[in-house]
């Protein structure tokens, strides 16, 4: 009779598993969309700091005095001392939404100060390990999100090949965008995610680039999905029933 109890359990608990793995891009309400497999959730606009300057022109002074100074691993274009950088304006191009590595690293700190969107955990996206440049790496956020989540293609821009859960975002650039993770081997570079052709690669932090704000889990509430919390009822239901027959039998 346990075996059967466990039995149950675990075809359920696949069952969840499964339905979990299939979804990858969700709408998580205003401004976000929840990637699934990530475990992370995106700023629905690609060119957020772009957007956020049309509309506050001072946006690079009030960046600046939230984040003066930027830590880093020390490197040759630290201004400020070893592992410091002092950043000004030309850290940024608010018309285009570029800006450098250390820019990108301070707009999500602002964005945190301004609780955007409810939340104050923004970062950039991660590179996971440093075991792939080049083509179809996914151990990044961004990779994870051109191929898995919007079903991009080697070579061909992000703008022309991709699958329905492109329409959750808007201004998705061709372009490089940074990553919050440096370079191992040389901390004057970051990765970047290029998304004109789906490559991946480090850089100097002194370019600028575009960026693109993440927040780390499920920024809406943690509610299953209907298909789920349908299947954890049957679970559960199978789980009691075959409690009570242990207790009347056993």
């Amino acid at each position: 009779m346990k075996y059967r109890f466990g039995a149950m359990a675990l075809v359920a608990a696949g069952l969840l598993s499964v339905n979990a793995a299939q979804a990858s891009l969700i709408s998580d309400g205003p401004g976000l969309v929840y990637d699934n497999v990530a475990n992370v959730t995106w700023s629905s606009n690609g060119n957020l700091f772009a957007t956020m300057y049309a509309t506050d022109p001072n946006l690079i002074n009030q960046i600046i005095a939230v984040a003066p100074t930027v830590h880093d691993t020390p490197n040759g274009f630290d201004n400020a001392g070893p592992g410091n950088y002092n950043l000004n304006a030309t850290d940024f191009n608010g018309t285009t939404g570029y800006m450098d590595w250390w820019g990108a690293i301070a707009w999500t700190k602002y964005l945190d100060s301004t609780n955007y969107l409810g939340h104050n955990t923004w970062e950039l996206p991660t590179t996971y390990t440093q075991s792939c440049s080049g083509y179809n790496c996914t151990n990044s956020m961004l990779g994870e999100l051109f191929y898995a989540g919007l079903g991009g293609t080697v070579g061909q821009s992000i703008n022309t090949s991709h699958n329905a859960s492109y329409s959750l975002f808007t201004n998705i650039q061709n372009s490089v965008y940074w990553s919050g993770t440096e370079y191992a081997s040389n901390p004057s570079y970051a990765w970047y995610f290029y998304t004109y052709y789906g490559y991946q690669y480090a850089i100097s932090k002194n370019d600028g680039f575009y960026s693109w704000a993440v927040l780390p889990g499920n920024a809406a509430a943690n509610v299953p999905e209907p298909a789920s919390v349908a299947l954890l009822g049957i679970g559960m239901l199978g789980l009691m029933a075959g409690l009570r027959r242990h207790r009347r039998f056993g």
